[in-house]
């Protein structure tokens, strides 16, 4: 191949009309919409051929100078064991630890539970001297008070993501600001707390709806910090947005783009003309999970760990393949973590900010999903906000619908090309009961079609 051809000089000029001849003659009198444009959940058309966007801006993560955060789940019920496991994957490659409680809807069956002063001092002294990224998933103000404490002590502190959420039961409003400004006063580098889309995602919402709810979640927060006189800049600055990365590539790709398009629309509205870039944490889909030959979860995995990370995610984490079966086993924990680590050392997906930038197919569709997403977003709040939906169940409602109307897919290694006999799984135990969030309960890929 000659460098030549790579000029675009070198090939004769031509446009879409031309183009549009050449689809009209191979297509031979089939209709153009239905037989090469696809519409999202959303019902947002995803046309065969864009034009590049040669203005646009790159929408970048928070740190540009490094990979993003490969973190691990520390969710084994075991305590014993979920801290061998934690010592194993800061060893090997993992950057970020997501302490993930029993009663988390993050839990998915699994989570640890135990004496709050006990586990906040095991914890601090495990990562205490570290560069590591610690995430609090499902705990109370309470144990991220004690945890706070217990780190206070070292002279090393890790960037810390306390996951305090207004919409997560059994916490107080002055509880919650309390919290907020001890421990941003604390500090800590990262984030207080969680604005938080995963829920609607993993129980079936659409992309437009889970942004939107992130929102409305961010929105809410904002709300209740201003009441106790907390500057509208700072809370955005603690804010950790939250969603599911799944194996639908591009999708996946715009939704991380347009949750940034969405916080610098929430930071205009708020006067800040100037905002902070958004912390973006993106965990695999656990709707996308099989139990059905579930080593193709591993594919499904890789494609949205790329779609997160190319996306701007800050920090990635992976759902074990196994978790469908069990508490996952070191095996499938070390594939999850290397599903990072492969594609940020060897494929170096970290070193090019915003790829996606001048695509335009992908710049479209962040456009339409931020669009989409804010138009749920404004609907959610002349109800009454994220608070109200959830308790008079419409958000329930409005993702059931979602569900329902979902047209139904073959699904490779379940319904299509399906084993004739099923390998076993190892797996370290059995899960408990998922839980609900915002009245949502999380389905799986075998369960509903996605």
């Amino acid at each position: 191949m000659n460098i030549d051809s790579l000029d675009p000089n070198v090939f004769a000029p031509t446009n879409r009309e031309a183009w549009l001849k050449l689809v009209d003659r191979a297509l031979k009198g089939a209709d153009f919409q239905e037989a090469l444009v696809s519409r999202t959940d959303d019902g947002i058309a995803i046309e065969p051929l864009y034009a590049r966007r040669s203005d646009a801006a790159p929408l970048a993560r928070r740190h540009t100078d490094r990979p993003w955060i490969v973190n691990q789940r520390m969710d084994d019920p075991n305590i014993e064991r979920a801290f061998i496991q934690l010592g194993d994957d800061l060893a090997h490659g993992g950057n970020g630890v997501s302490l993930i409680a029993k009663t988390s809807p993050s839990a998915f069956g699994a989570g640890v539970d135990g004496n709050i002063e006990a586990l906040a001092a095991r914890l601090a002294a495990a990562v205490s001297g570290k560069s590591v990224s610690l995430r609090l998933d499902g705990f109370s103000p309470a144990f991220a008070a004690a945890l706070a404490s217990a780190l206070g002590k070292s002279q090393h502190l890790p960037a810390m993501h306390f996951g305090l959420d207004v919409f997560a039961s059994g916490k107080t409003m002055p509880e919650l600001t309390g919290s907020f400004q001890r421990l941003r006063d604390a500090g800590f580098s990262g984030t207080v707390f969680n604005a938080d889309g995963r829920a609607v995602h993993n129980a079936g919402g659409t992309e437009a709806q889970e942004l939107a709810v992130m929102a409305a979640a961010l929105v809410g927060h904002l709300k209740l910090f201003d009441q106790a006189g907390i500057a509208p800049e700072a809370t955005l600055n603690a804010a950790s947005l939250c969603l599911s990365a799944d194996q639908n590539q591009y999708i996946a790709i715009a939704k991380a783009r347009a949750a940034r398009l969405i916080f610098a629309r929430i930071a205009e509205a708020c006067g800040i003309s100037d905002p902070p870039a958004a912390h973006l944490y993106m965990e695999t889909s656990y709707r996308m999970l099989t139990r059905l030959d579930p080593e193709t979860n591993i594919l499904r995995n890789t494609i949205a760990v790329f779609s997160a990370g190319t996306g701007g995610a800050d920090e990635i984490s992976v759902l074990p393949h196994s978790l469908t079966h069990g508490i996952p086993d070191p095996l499938a924990r070390r594939l999850a973590r290397n599903t990072q680590t492969v594609l940020i050392a060897e494929s170096h997906l970290d070193h090019v900010v915003d790829p996606a930038a001048g695509a335009g197919g992908i710049e479209a569709l962040t456009e339409s999903l931020a669009e989409k997403a804010w138009e749920i977003f404004v609907d959610i709040e002349r109800d009454g906000g994220l608070a109200n939906v959830i308790a008079n169940g419409r958000l329930a409602a409005m993702v059931a619908e979602a569900r329902a109307n979902r047209a139904a897919k073959s699904i490779v290694g379940t319904t299509l090309f399906a084993a004739k006999v099923e390998r076993p799984v190892t797996v370290l135990g059995e899960l408990g009961p998922v839980a609900e969030y915002m009245g949502l309960t999380p389905v799986r890929l075998d369960k509903v079609a996605v």
